[in-house]
């Protein structure tokens, strides 16, 4: 397993959609999600979501007007985005993958929403390589939840994170 972390907005996602590509190009097979953010403003506006199985995105959120909440978080969910997310991250989609991606896994998470109820199944499945995104503040407590001793923590703030994943990926295959 491969934690890719950083700070927020510091380029987790893109180094991981450049990677997903390349694996594409050479034939591998690659499930999970990737969230893509959206801006308006210079504010994050919401997230969409991509099924890397089927390469199929669909609007996962969008912030919420007028600095709203719903379950203390700043954007509102789409029933049909995390569904897409929840067959993304099913062990139908994800069980002959080369790689299988979590984007991301954090607060809601821990918590024992958003993605969190797949985690466990996922974790169970013989993935050669499977890769979290994570920001830098919850590495720990993501490790301590699911018990994990990662092969590679890789923060996208290293110059040579392009490198490290590539190498890592590889040695996994």
């Amino acid at each position: 397993m491969i934690i890719v972390t950083g700070r927020p907005h510091s380029g987790k996602s893109t180094l991981i959609r450049d990677r997903v590509g390349r694996i594409r190009e050479a034939g591998g097979k690659v499930a999970g999600i990737l969230a893509r953010g959206l801006w308006r403003d210079g504010v994050r506006a919401g997230f969409d979501l991509t099924d890397l199985s089927r390469n199929e995105t669909t609007p996962l959120c969008r912030r919420i007007p007028g600095g709203g909440l719903e379950n203390g978080i700043p954007f509102a969910f789409f029933e049909t985005g995390l569904e897409a997310g929840y067959q993304a991250l099913s062990p139908g989609r994800c069980e002959h993958a080369d790689v299988a991606v979590v984007d991301e896994v954090g607060f809601l998470e821990l918590d024992g929403r958003g993605w969190g109820p797949c985690l466990g199944p996922l974790l169970e499945l013989e993935i050669p390589c499977l890769i979290w995104v994570v920001q830098s503040a919850l590495v720990e407590p993501v490790c301590r939840k699911w018990g994990l001793t990662p092969d590679a923590v890789i923060s996208v703030e290293e110059a040579d994170a392009a490198e490290r994943l590539n190498a890592m990926y590889k040695r996994m295959q």
